[in-house]
């Protein structure tokens, strides 16, 4: 990995691709479930499998330096300085979101119920809190290489394997293992803490050319599989069936991986650094913002990724609400209050 100024630049470059994942997922979603089953359908499952790994990538970065032994962070440090700002963007955009969503469409009750919920991208920044809690916990399991790769193994099985059987199951053999998952209090063990650990884990261990091509080959049959399993769970149901879009399946657990561990070892020319910085230090904004831009487009001028063939469009209808989430961003972080509210 390449250093700029104390950054790894690959680092920040798998923070813009994610980002960008994150849009092309939100973009996908538009009309999945009314457009089923079609061929426009067939084309947003199809880039929604490809992008499964956007989320679980961010937070892999979150734990490659929050789990870092040599960055110095103690308990009042986390909660004053990481855990409060996150809470606050988080609901100062709950109440964006929630005004512009419900405003006038629903009574105060329910108003303020949707205001606790928060948008639906806005559960990444609530994971993220719950994760920082847990921080000081997880450096002592990450503290011994031998413990660590222990919690990544258990994690894996219980969070990533045993679930690739609940949707092939039926209804009370799904209860009954998911029963005793519970009894075993194996369901302390979520997807999300273990991708945490699992980005400092990558970060620091080398992998060789053998087994990278062996993950990157694993991660290019994972996308296929998510989108054939997919279409053929959701037409024998006869309605979407979105259980291996969830992050808790091994395919999206391998895509992350070859994902990471590809724009970690890739080298980065120096001409490009400082434009992918830039667009690093904005990603959360483009996160935050990019659901309204997308809602934004729709209401006012009725333009979204069906507006065209979506086999094509949906890409291009990505980069440009990218784009516009971008130059958003970057207009209003030179605003102070909003430069809080958006890095």
């Amino acid at each position: 990995m390449s250093e700029n100024k104390n950054r790894i630049i690959q680092f920040d470059a798998l923070r813009v691709i994610a980002a960008l994942a994150v849009v092309m997922l939100h973009t996908s979603a538009q009309r999945y479930i009314v457009s089923f089953p079609s061929d426009e359908w067939n084309a947003r499952n199809l880039y929604d499998s490809l992008v499964r790994w956007g989320v679980p990538i961010f937070i892999m970065i979150s734990g490659a330096f929050f789990l870092d032994s040599n960055k110095k962070i103690d308990i009042k440090t986390l909660f004053s300085k990481y855990i409060s700002r996150i809470l606050f963007i988080y609901v100062f955009w709950s109440i964006v979101y929630c005004v512009y969503t419900y405003w006038g469409k629903m009574g105060p009750l329910t108003l303020a119920s949707e205001l606790i919920k928060g948008h639906y991208h806005l559960w990444f920044l609530k994971t993220l809190i719950g994760l920082y809690i847990f921080v000081p916990i997880l450096r002592t399991v990450v503290a011994d290489v031998r413990i660590e790769r222990y919690f990544l193994c258990l994690s894996i099985v219980v969070a990533f394997v045993i679930p690739m059987s609940f949707p092939f199951l039926n209804d009370s053999s799904n209860d009954l293992v998911q029963k005793q998952l519970k009894t075993f209090l194996m369901s302390t063990i979520s997807s999300n803490v273990c991708f945490f650990v699992l980005g400092h884990f990558l970060k620091n261990t080398m992998v060789k050319k053998t087994i990278k091509t062996v993950i990157y080959l694993l991660g290019v049959l994972s996308f296929v599989a998510v989108c054939v399993l997919t279409k053929f769970l959701s037409h024998r149901d006869a309605e979407p069936n979105m259980f291996f879009y969830n992050a808790n399946n091994l395919f999206t657990f391998i895509e992350a991986v070859a994902i990471f561990i590809f724009l970690k070892d890739t080298k980065i020319s120096p001409k490009y650094h400082q434009f992918i910085i830039n667009a690093s230090k904005i990603s959360l904004g483009i996160y935050i913002l990019h659901p309204l831009m997308i809602s934004m487009a729709n209401d006012f001028l009725q333009f979204n990724s069906s507006s065209l063939n979506p086999l094509f469009f949906i890409p291009v209808f990505t980069l440009l609400i990218f784009i516009i989430s971008y130059i958003v961003t970057y207009v209003f972080i030179r605003i102070p209050i909003l430069r809080k509210l958006l890095t």
